[in-house]
């Protein structure tokens, strides 16, 4: 079993949730700490402890479902050339931790930040 904070395309009816949705044994609401940033299609999110609040979900998948996960986010291994990291993260209010998927704050800071931290806010209000 695997623990991944999702925010963007990958929650609970969005257009790449489909990918996981057989795998998925719960979802919990949550927050980590960090900033949002709308790239267009999708979010991306640098975490940082000063942050804020960016809202999403913590889904438990199988094991195989990871796979999955790195190949939508295009994620190899450590040291590759990524178009997002995933590293361990835990939740800014409780004590769910797992694995989330950020961009590097060197590509992300040429996007828009996403104000209410919540990509499904911004969806609401585009």
């Amino acid at each position: 079993m695997q623990v991944v904070f999702v925010y963007g395309t990958l929650l609970q009816k969005l257009n790449k949730y489909h990918y996981i949705e057989n795998s998925v044994y719960d979802v919990v609401r949550g927050k980590v700490k960090g900033f949002l940033y709308n790239t267009g299609p999708y979010p991306a999110t640098v975490v940082d402890e000063n942050g804020m609040d960016v809202v999403g979900e913590w889904i438990q998948i199988n094991d195989a479902a990871i796979s999955v996960l790195d190949w939508l986010e295009q994620y190899e291994q450590p040291g590759q050339i990524n178009e997002y990291e995933r590293v361990w993260v835990k939740d800014a209010e409780g004590e769910t931790e797992g694995w989330i998927y950020v961009y590097p704050l060197s590509k992300a800071k040429h996007y828009p930040l996403i104000p209410s931290g919540s990509w499904r806010t911004h969806l609401l209000s585009s």
